[in-house]
């Protein structure tokens, strides 16, 4: 019983009609003419509204899920919350699921009444990641909780007749707890049990949680088990450790199946405080191994396009239709409580795992790249990127599969450090999808190391497409691109452009509540307001309008914020002259990288109070430019030449766009012989700049200059020139 819509993104089944009833969308010189021919036009999305691509099935505190199937009913085991030691819920479908009760409320005595863990509260015993087994003779409860004589977290057992509990404890000392004591290596201690059936031998799964202290690792062991789940009966074997650049310190929540021969590991890494943490695999012929970690990651925020934040603490389960789930929590929006969702876990032919409501991610590493190299990066998803676009002709070229025709939601994950002098620029590339240009990409400026994603729609055919991106102007690293479940408007990513007749107004001088100025180097007057980190904190400007009317407010920030190394938006609420204005997010550019946003405000004639007070995360505020907001053209009017000339023996190719609209525009003028980017040309201003042809000749071409208007889209107009030889 599939849980979401197929890989096709049409097809729909009954627990997906159930998700949908409850409002869980799982979801010579040539001159060209003055008006651009515009790049191929996008698809149409196949819906205006933003609908998540999943949501919860429990929209409540649940980590870390375990589910057993009994009897046609599921039962969950999650980490404790609101003094329930082991909550459960039950359910007969995966969808609709009980209210949550407490089938541990006797834990071993080995564990400490002292350990309060955040952000679960003062209530919190430290009481984590509990597994429930059919054994002989009943059910086995193995959880993990703070062990009373030493600084480390064990594992404890209890047992039970029935799966609803109450599960007792079982003798006074934990059942796993590699902590120094009683002849133990300490490994740090020992929690996230889960249990696995191979053959007739019944298996615990364990971590030692190395990552709690320096000098120690995070190791995942495999340990037999007697029938009745309660005498360790051999020796542990280590599957993996610690040791990819993605997983941080941690490696965690094991997970085993066992399919068509071949055994996946499913497991946690990195940090589960913030959004890094994640979801990935490793295979092996047998338990024992060896393992094999795949490259790719089963499941990252960025996958899920931030719908879920933090994705893992995972389990598989059997559907009611016998199909493959995977049962996961992921934070709320705010990071104050951990939801489960569940999703489809599907196979591909050569026995490859993927959830389909998140994205197909294809390696930038692993495609066809041209003139540019191949980097390992332990930030970057995979381990590596695609640096060294450099050239004219470095490019990348990726094959993606679409099951059917029509449009799709293409995300380009990448970063831009690029400077032209010391002014930080945006950088762009060509996107030819089969073969045909579709549009030119502006990169925002985003600093190296940074990742963010640009979206935009495509049209792909059924079956295998190409996409390829060419380096235009200045300098980007790409790191993956992904193809999303659903098609939707793309989130802008292309900075605008800011007029230089907007009128300016610095945040440092408006009134300013719970925040402080500070200098700033680069900030507009040196100076920043920061130290906004409060609900009511907030700027106010007055700002005047000529007439009343509609006024396009730019806001040049910062935004550094980030939870457990997940960087995130920020944003805050508008208002004008105490009237509610919206909402404006900043996109996270990391703090010193300045960069500006748009936001349309009616203003009145005269003197007005735009305030902005802190929503979400944290955002420094270094200026206010205003300018009334005019509907740009739907072409802006660029005319462009081409001039071949030859000076002192040497050919030259001068190449000159000239604005002849009514506003400012940035261009980017790309040639064979070199590039040059225009933060903003006025009205009635050329761009201007002369290329030096190296090789003794100029053979014919054709310039090209992408265009970028107001509003942030891009169009692009060409010039051809002839060959030129000079004596």
């Amino acid at each position: 019983m599939k849980l979401s819509l197929s890989r096709a993104r049409t097809r729909a089944t009954a627990v997906t009609g159930a998700l949908v009833a409850l409002g869980l969308v799982v979801s010579g010189a040539a001159a060209a003419t003055a008006a651009p021919s515009a790049a191929t036009a996008a698809p149409t999305a196949a819906s205006a509204a933003v609908a998540p691509t999943i949501s919860p099935v429990v929209d409540a505190n649940f980590p870390d899920p375990d589910i057993l199937l009994v009897d046609g009913v599921y039962h969950a085991y999650a980490t404790n919350d609101q003094g329930r030691n082991v909550q459960h819920r039950t359910s007969t479908d995966l969808v609709t699921w009980s209210a949550p009760n407490d089938v541990a409320p006797d834990l071993g005595a080995w564990v400490s009444e002292a350990c309060t863990f955040s952000p679960g509260g003062a209530t919190d015993r430290c009481v984590w990641a509990p597994e429930v087994a059919a054994v002989e003779g009943g059910y086995a409860l193995y959880y993990t909780a703070r062990d009373a004589t030493s600084p480390r977290q064990c594992i404890g057992l209890s047992l039970s007749d029935s799966p609803e509990g109450p599960f007792e404890p079982v003798g006074d000392d934990p059942f796993v707890c590699p902590n120094g004591e009683d002849g133990t290596e300490d490994l740090g201690g020992a929690i996230d049990a889960g249990t696995f059936v191979d053959g007739d031998q019944l298996y615990l799964l364990w971590k030692a949680d190395g990552n709690c202290c320096t000098g120690k690792t995070a190791i995942i062991f495999a340990q037999p088990l007697s029938p009745d789940g309660t005498t360790l009966t051999g020796p542990a074997t280590e599957l993996i450790r610690v040791d990819t650049a993605y997983e941080g310190r941690v490696v965690e929540a094991p997970t085993v199946v066992e399919r068509d021969g071949t055994y996946y590991l499913f497991y946690s890494a990195n940090d589960f405080y913030g959004g890094a943490y994640r979801t990935s695999y490793a295979t092996a012929p047998s338990l024992a191994g060896p393992w094999t970690k795949a490259t790719t990651e089963l499941m990252t925020s960025d996958r899920f396009q931030g719908d879920v934040r933090g994705p893992g603490g995972q389990d598989v389960v059997t559907a009611p239709d016998g199909s493959d789930a995977i049962v996961f929590h992921g934070w709320n929006t705010a990071f104050t409580y951990r939801a489960m969702y569940v999703a489809d876990l599907e196979w591909s032919a050569d026995g490859v795992p993927s959830v389909p409501q998140a994205s197909d991610r294809y390696q930038a590493e692993d495609g066809v790249v041209t003139n540019a190299r191949v980097v390992a990066d332990g930030g970057a998803s995979g381990g590596a990127k695609v640096g060294g676009l450099d050239f004219a002709d470095s490019s990348v070229t990726v094959e993606v599969h679409a099951d059917a025709a029509g449009p799709a939601l293409l995300g380009i994950r990448f970063a831009n450090g690029s400077q032209d002098g010391s002014t930080r620029v945006p950088s762009t590339g060509t996107l030819a999808v089969n073969g045909e240009v579709t549009e030119t990409v502006v990169f925002p400026h985003t600093t190296w190391g940074n990742w963010q994603t640009s979206e935009h729609l495509v049209d792909l055919v059924a079956g295998t497409n190409t996409i390829t991106l060419t380096r235009a102007t200045f300098f980007t690293e790409l790191d993956a691109f992904d193809v999303y479940p659903a098609t939707r408007d793309p989130r802008p990513s292309a900075p605008p452009v800011i007029p230089s007749d907007a009128t300016r107004y610095e945040f440092e001088d408006g009134v300013i509540t719970r925040g402080s100025v500070g200098s700033a180097a680069g900030a507009s007057g040196g100076q920043k307001v920061g130290g906004l980190d409060f609900l009511d904190s907030s700027v106010a400007l007055q700002v005047h309008a000529d007439e009343a009317g509609s006024y396009t407010l730019g806001v040049r920030f910062a935004n550094g914020s980030e939870r457990g190394g997940y960087t995130l938006p920020s944003s805050s609420t508008v208002t004008v002259n105490g009237a509610d204005a919206g909402v404006v997010t900043f996109p996270h550019t990391t703090w010193g990288n300045w960069q500006s946003v748009t936001h349309q405000v009616e203003l009145q004639q005269g003197w007005n109070t735009v305030a902005l007070t802190k929503l979400t995360w944290y955002t420094e505020l270094d200026a206010l430019d205003v300018f009334p907001a005019e509907a740009p053209p739907v072409d802006p009017q660029v005319t462009v030449t081409a001039q071949p000339r030859c000076l002192g023996g040497t050919p030259y190719l001068a190449v000159r766009a000239t604005n002849d609209g009514d506003e400012t525009v940035a261009l980017a003028v790309t040639t064979s012989h070199g590039e040059r980017a225009f933060a903003q040309v006025d009205p009635g201003k050329s761009a201007y700049q002369s290329f030096k042809v190296r090789g003794g000749a100029l053979a014919a071409g054709e310039a090209l200059v992408a265009v970028t208007d107001v509003a942030g889209t891009t169009t692009e107009v060409t010039a051809a020139y002839e060959a030129l030889t000079c004596a």
